[in-house]
């Protein structure tokens, strides 16, 4: 699986290391995940705050999004990588249903 990151500078090399290793770790064991791509951008709507991070994976005839806005990018980056998170596991439990059926 590729990683591109796009307008992450603002990120902590550290907490960009840290998103770096869940999504990896999403694809131990797994060949379903592809090509991913991280993006920031600001956000301007006042409810939600200021930054928004916006995460798309080709995985094997789909693809996955999930996008956060949080005030910061670092909250909006953790939030975004907790969706995409779920985003996987709900496309693997629906195959493995279809598989079961």
């Amino acid at each position: 699986m590729e990683i591109h990151w796009r307008n992450m500078e603002q990120v902590d090399a550290e907490q960009r290391e840290t998103a770096e290793r869940r999504l990896r770790a999403l694809a131990d064991g797994h060949s379903d995940l592809i090509d991913l791509r991280v993006a920031a951008k600001p956000n301007n709507h006042h409810r939600h705050g200021g930054q928004e991070v916006h995460i798309t994976c080709q995985a094997r005839g789909k693809e996955l999004v999930a996008s956060r806005t949080a005030p910061d990018l670092e909250q909006a980056l953790h939030d975004a990588v907790d969706a995409f998170i779920t985003e996987v596991r709900r496309l693997r439990e629906r195959r493995s249903d279809h598989r079961v059926a």
